[in-house]
C-alpha cells in the first residue's frame, strides 16, 4: 500500500515538472515573438484589422466616388444608379450629333441651301428613295438624339446625404463633366407616368427639375422616403 502511493505521488510530481518545463518553453518562445509583452490591444489588433479589411473594400469604393464626384467627406452615399458608362457614352455621341448637325445647318443656311454645291454625290439606298425620305430621316435622328440628351440630363449617378442635406449627381451638358444639384429632404415629388423617356415610374422632381431615380438603387427604401415631399 505504501509503495502504491509512493508510486502514484512520484508520477504527479514528474508530471508536474513536465507541465511547468513545457509552460516556460512556450514562454519563452512567446517573449522571442513579443507577443506576451505587448498590450491586450495589440495582442487584439489582429481581429481587428481583419474586421477591417472585410469592410474596407464598400468603404473605398464609396470614397472613389466621393472623390470622383467632389463632394465633401461628411456626405454618405445613399444611392447609386448602373449605366454610367453608357451614360458617358451615350453625352459623348448626341454631343457630337448636334455639333455635326450645328455645322452642317450654319453651312447650308450660308451657303443659301438651295444653290449650295454638295462636294459629294448623294446615292439613296433602300431607306431613302428621295430627298424627302432623307429629311425625315434626318429628322428622325434628330428627334432620337432629343430623346437621349434629355435621358442622359435627367438620370441621377448618384446621390449623397448628410443629415437633412442632399446631392444629387448628374452627367453633365458637356462631355467627361458632372452637374450636380443641391436640395434638403422633402423637396422631392413624384410625377404622373407620361412623356416620351423610358422608366415611366422614376420619373420625380427635385424642386421643379425633372429627375430620374430608380426605386431598387437606393441603400434603403426609407432613403427615398426620407427625400419625398409629404402632404399635411
Amino acid at each position: 500500500m505504501f509503495l502504491l502511493k509512493a508510486t502514484q505521488l512520484c508520477a504527479r510530481q514528474s508530471a508536474l515538472r513536465a507541465f511547468r518545463s513545457s509552460a516556460s518553453r512556450v514562454l519563452a518562445s512567446l517573449k522571442q515573438q513579443n507577443v506576451v509583452s505587448a498590450p491586450c490591444f495589440l495582442r487584439i489588433q489582429p481581429l481587428s484589422s481583419t474586421a477591417a479589411r472585410l469592410a474596407s473594400p464598400k468603404s473605398m469604393k464609396e470614397e472613389h466616388y466621393r472623390k470622383k464626384d467632389k463632394v465633401p467627406l461628411d456626405f454618405r452615399l445613399v444611392y447609386r444608379a448602373p449605366m454610367e458608362h453608357y451614360l458617358a457614352a451615350c453625352n459623348v455621341i448626341s454631343s457630337f450629333s448636334f455639333v455635326a448637325f450645328a455645322g452642317i445647318s450654319s453651312y447650308a443656311y450660308l451657303q443659301h441651301f438651295h444653290t449650295m454645291a454638295v462636294p459629294f454625290d448623294i446615292e439613296y439606298g433602300t431607306l431613302t428613295a428621295n430627298e424627302n425620305d432623307l429629311m425625315v430621316f434626318l429628322g428622325f435622328f434628330l428627334f432620337a438624339n432629343v430623346v437621349i440628351r434629355l435621358m442622359v440630363n435627367r438620370y441621377t449617378l448618384r446621390v449623397y446625404r448628410n443629415n437633412e442635406k442632399y446631392i444629387a449627381v448628374f452627367e453633365g451638358y458637356l462631355p467627361f463633366t458632372r452637374r450636380q444639384i443641391q436640395f434638403k429632404g422633402g423637396e422631392v415629388s413624384a410625377v404622373p407616368e407620361g412623356g416620351i423617356l423610358p422608366w415611366q415610374d422614376a420619373r420625380y422632381k427635385i424642386n421643379d427639375k425633372p429627375v430620374l431615380l430608380l426605386d431598387g438603387n437606393f441603400r434603403t427604401p426609407s432613403e427615398l422616403n426620407a427625400m419625398m415631399k409629404h402632404e399635411r
